[in-house]
């Protein structure tokens, strides 16, 4: 199985799960809130608003037009930090994140 076949079945996962938990948003962000350049856009959106409209697009983008992925991911340790207030279940979510994570990283 390729690298893109499996990132591929992980971001459905983590599609899934986000609704599966209800923590997907049907109002996107606004466009100022896509604009900003903090890191995860944690100054103008929630992690899982980031995860929704950033993440999962830019990545399927990616595996659509088969252009290299990123290395060295690292998005579970803020995962970890953005869903320690929740009140959801996030745990499989983020067994998806860290899969995720480790999958780009072993691509290396």
């Amino acid at each position: 199985m390729t690298i893109y076949l499996q990132a591929q079945q992980l971001l459905v996962a983590i599609e899934a799960e986000l609704k599966t938990t209800a923590l997907w948003n049907d109002v996107p962000p606004s466009a100022e809130a896509l604009a900003s350049t903090t890191p995860f856009c944690i100054d103008t959106m929630p992690f899982t608003d980031w995860l929704q409209f950033i993440f999962l697009v830019k990545m399927k983008h990616l595996l659509v037009m088969q252009i290299p992925l990123p290395i060295n991911m690292a998005i579970h340790p803020m995962a970890e930090e953005a869903f320690k207030s929740m009140r959801v279940d996030t745990r499989e979510l983020l067994v998806l994140i860290l899969s995720f994570d480790q999958l780009l990283n072993k691509a290396s």
